[in-house]
């Protein structure tokens, strides 16, 4: 397809079949309705995601740990999103968040990728150039309408950033490696809740919570522990539903006690100061990097309202 391959990864003899994947190219975007369109108050989502290098033939190929790839992250479309948004009233003439004809976008913006370590819970992240540093990852959390930013919050490992998956778990590593499937390190789960506040109402906003798998949040590392090898539906359903799952929500009702973006009850601003933005009806996707591409080896979207 344009923009993007299906591919079907094999075992490492090269013959047995095993699942298939999406995989985006560079300055490209996957968006999908959901069935239920704007009509929700309360969805999860959760994705099975890895990275692999550009360019054909490396369609299983990661990238070598300490290693910082960038983006660009100077131009709207030289970062990388990953989030829910409004379609346009033109659905054949899709736009980018930040773009003045976009009708809204609530999610990831990232520059960078950090594959750094092996065990650290701040390493390997989508990062963002202005929040974060090579030792940190942190990635930048967006509300937006049009080319207004409506809130942005500090998307840090603390409060749930995605783990990115792109090479063999190995400290010897020093070179690429394959990224097959397999048990350790295979891909991640990406899991996402949003939640409307005050719908239709003047102050409305959009809770956001991210998942990750397993029982806690020190489990979110580049090593077996997190490890994910069973991409079938049925698996990532099993997460969503809360099955080994650790979801990064709070009760305080101070930001700083919190390890959500926002203390209990607070969102994301969704409205223009006198009225409410209509919701987000789809997932959206985008590649910003030229030397990587994210494979999406299953994704499904939940109404729990």
């Amino acid at each position: 397809m344009p923009g993007g391959t299906i591919f079907q990864k094999t075992e490492a003899d090269g013959t047995t079949p095993l699942d298939k994947c999406l995989i985006i190219d560079p300055n490209y975007a996957y968006q999908v309705p959901f069935q239920f369109r704007s009509d929700w108050e309360d969805i999860k989502i959760g994705m099975f995601v890895s990275y692999v290098k550009n360019g054909i033939g490396n369609e299983n190929v990661g990238v070598p740990f300490q290693t910082i790839l960038s983006a660009g992250g100077t131009s709207i479309d030289t970062f990388n999103y990953v989030g829910i948004m409004k379609t346009g009233v033109a659905s054949d003439d899709p736009s980018l968040p930040l773009e003045s004809t976009n009708s809204g976008y609530l999610g990831l913006q990232a520059s960078d990728l950090n594959v750094f370590d092996t065990t650290q819970t701040y390493y390997n992240k989508l990062i963002h150039k202005d929040r974060s540093t090579s030792t940190q990852g942190d990635a930048n959390f967006i509300a937006t309408h049009g080319a207004t930013v409506l809130e942005s919050g500090d998307f840090e490992d603390g409060k749930g950033n995605f783990n990115v998956v792109s090479a063999e778990d190995s400290s010897s590593v020093s070179s690429v490696d394959s990224c097959t499937e397999k048990a350790v390190l295979f891909c991640d789960y990406w899991g996402m809740r949003f939640q409307v506040i005050n719908k239709d109402q003047p102050n409305q906003m959009i809770r956001f919570t991210a998942s990750i798998n397993g029982t806690n949040k020190n489990r979110n590392q580049h090593s077996s522990s997190s490890a994910i090898s069973d991409t079938s539906i049925e698996s990532l359903k099993n997460l969503m539903n809360g099955v080994d799952e650790f979801s990064y929500v709070t009760t305080s009702t101070t930001i700083s006690n919190s390890n959500n973006m926002h203390a209990a009850g607070q969102g994301f601003v969704w409205n223009d100061g006198s009225s409410a933005y209509a919701l987000p009806d789809s997932l959206f996707f985008y590649n910003g990097f030229q030397t990587l591409r994210p494979r999406i080896h299953a994704w499904a979207a939940k109404k729990i309202k």
